[in-house]
C-alpha cells in the first residue's frame, strides 16, 4: 500500500512538471538588430525637425512561403498554431498578413518618432494618403508602391508628394515577414508535428531629400524569434515593436 501511495505521488508530480514544462515553455523572447548603410553628409535632424518629414505608409514586399505556393486545403497544426482553412490559398493568407502588418507597422513607426523627436513636424502615413488622394496622385503613387523595390523613386514623384505634403523629406520604408522551417522533428514524451520555425519581420527605410532629389539616409532593422517545441508565436506587435525600434535607433539615437 505504501509503495503504491508513493507512486501515485510521483506519478502526480511528473504529471505537474510536464504541465509546467508545457506552460513556461510557451514564453518567447523577441531579438533584434539593426544596421546603418548610409548616411549623407547632408544628413541633419535639425534640418528635418525644421522642415518636416513625411512618412509614406510601408512597403510590404514578399516573402518565400513556407509551402508549395500552389497547395490550398487543411494543413496539420500543432498546439498553439494557428490553422490553414480549408480552401483558402496559401497567397491569399499571405496577402491577409501582410496587410496586417502594414497597418501595424506604419502606426507603430509614426507612435515611435513621436515619442523618439516629440518637436518633429511629422505626416503621418494616413495624413500621407489623404492629401496624396486630395492632389490627385493617387495613380502614381499607387504605381509607385508597387514597383519601388524594382525602379525607385523618380525625381517628378518627390517634386509632386512635397507639394502635396508640404514637407521637404519623405521616409519610404518597407518591409517583409519571413518564415523559416527546418526538417527536424522533435519528440518530447509524445511525436510532436511541428518542426522549428525562425520568424523574422525586416523594415528597411530611406529618406529622401525632395528639394535635391536625393536619397540622405538608408538602414534597417530586424525583429526575429526561433520557435521550437510548445512555443507560441510571438504577438504581431511585439515584433513589430523591436523591428521598428531597431530601424530608428539608427536614426534618432
Amino acid at each position: 500500500m505504501k509503495f503504491d501511495f508513493w507512486t501515485r505521488r510521483l506519478c502526480v508530480f511528473l504529471f505537474l512538471l510536464i504541465a509546467s514544462f508545457l506552460l513556461t515553455g510557451c514564453a518567447y523572447k523577441i531579438k533584434g538588430w539593426s544596421q546603418e548603410a548610409y548616411r549623407s553628409p547632408d544628413f541633419d535632424l535639425s534640418l528635418l525637425k525644421e522642415k518636416g518629414i513625411a512618412l509614406l505608409p510601408v512597403i510590404m514586399t514578399a516573402a518565400e512561403p513556407l509551402e508549395n505556393p500552389s497547395r490550398t486545403g487543411q494543413s496539420p497544426s500543432a498546439p498553439y498554431t494557428p490553422e490553414t482553412q480549408a480552401g483558402q490559398p496559401i497567397e491569399d493568407k499571405h496577402r491577409a498578413i501582410n496587410n496586417a502588418y502594414r497597418i501595424r507597422l506604419s502606426e507603430t513607426l509614426l507612435s515611435k518618432v513621436k515619442s523618439l523627436r516629440p518637436g518633429l513636424r511629422v505626416v503621418s502615413p494616413g495624413d500621407c494618403l489623404k492629401l496624396i488622394n486630395d492632389a490627385g496622385l493617387t495613380a502614381r503613387y499607387l504605381k509607385f508602391d508597387r514597383e519601388f523595390t524594382k525602379v525607385g523613386v523618380d525625381s517628378m514623384l518627390l517634386d509632386g508628394l512635397a507639394q502635396a505634403l508640404d514637407c521637404r523629406y519623405i521616409f519610404i520604408s518597407q518591409a517583409v515577414v519571413g518564415d523559416t522551417t527546418s526538417e527536424a522533428s522533435i519528440t518530447i514524451v509524445w511525436k510532436f508535428g511541428r518542426r522549428s520555425v525562425l520568424q523574422t519581420l525586416k523594415i528597411s527605410g530611406q529618406i529622401w531629400d525632395t528639394v535635391s532629389s536625393r536619397q540622405i539616409w538608408e538602414g534597417s532593422g530586424v525583429g526575429y524569434n526561433r520557435l521550437s517545441a510548445y512555443e507560441r508565436a510571438p504577438l504581431p506587435e511585439d515584433v513589430v515593436e523591436e523591428a521598428v525600434t531597431r530601424l530608428l535607433e539608427t536614426i534618432m539615437p
